[in-house]
């Protein structure tokens, strides 16, 4: 049953549900937090129809292309990775197939500082999505099974270790996802193809830090036609560990 295809979250749908319920608590200065916990719960109330269980808290992965080098005294990144913890996490038990994703989600307004503002956002977004390519699954179980001491926590035990062992053999899919609140995207910055660029950019510059050979996948990006209610706009990037479907770098 593994080798099934599973259908990952219609996540327009989702976002458009969560928004929905945020009018008051989408104006917060940072939001971030609020989308994140209303994610999950609109997740795991779909769960028994999707398939797909949301873990209940952010979860380890080591990466090849981490967004901040660690420490040199704690760990040697460019052999070992570095540990990101993942905004959310699901798992189709029955198919081994795993959803590693990441969120981004910030104000944008239409002001004298709105160039800038999207250019930071698409920096940080671009540096999630890397990080996301360099998944190690099994660095990554190793790390759920003995992780180190700037890693662990009591509940890994349960909640990890039991899982470890299917996680190599597993299918990985990779969803990035950025929520932009108060403006449409700037069409200079958020462009596919200038997106993509940036990505590659980041991508082949933590590669050759890292010493590795691994070629940048090709991502799937897709974008509201139109925005959400309140002028929220909303891009959602996915892709899927080992396909055969590769491309090189631009």
């Amino acid at each position: 049953m593994r080798n099934l295809k599973i259908e990952l979250p219609e996540w327009f749908d989702v976002f458009s549900l969560v928004c929905a319920r945020g009018k008051e608590a989408l104006q917060w200065d940072l939001p971030e937090a609020w989308v994140h916990a209303e994610l999950y719960a609109e997740l795991k109330r779909r769960a028994h129809s999707t398939g797909w269980v949301p873990f209940p808290t952010e979860v380890p992965y080591v990466t090849l292309y981490p967004v901040q080098l660690p420490k040199k005294t704690n760990r040697d990144w460019k052999t070992a990775g570095a540990v990101k913890w993942v905004d959310l996490c699901l798992r189709s038990e029955a198919h081994n197939a795993w959803c590693w994703f990441e969120l981004k989600v910030r104000h944008v307004r239409k002001d004298k500082w709105y160039r800038n503002a999207s250019l930071q956002a698409q920096d940080a977004f671009r540096k999630d999505v890397v990080a996301l390519m360099g998944l190690d699954t099994n660095k990554t179980a190793d790390t759920w099974t003995a992780p180190d001491t700037y890693t662990k926590a009591y509940w890994f035990e349960a909640l990890l270790k039991p899982r470890a062992k299917s996680l190599p053999s597993g299918r990985h899919h990779l969803v990035a996802a950025f929520l932009q609140l108060d403006s449409e995207f700037d069409p200079t910055i958020w462009e596919e193809k200038n997106l993509i660029r940036q990505i590659h950019k980041w991508f082949s510059y933590r590669n050759k830090q890292a010493g590795h050979q691994r070629t940048c996948p090709r991502i799937s990006v897709a974008k509201l036609v139109q925005p959400l209610a309140e002028n929220r706009s909303l891009l959602v990037c996915t892709w899927s560990l080992g396909s055969e479907d590769m491309s090189n770098d631009p």
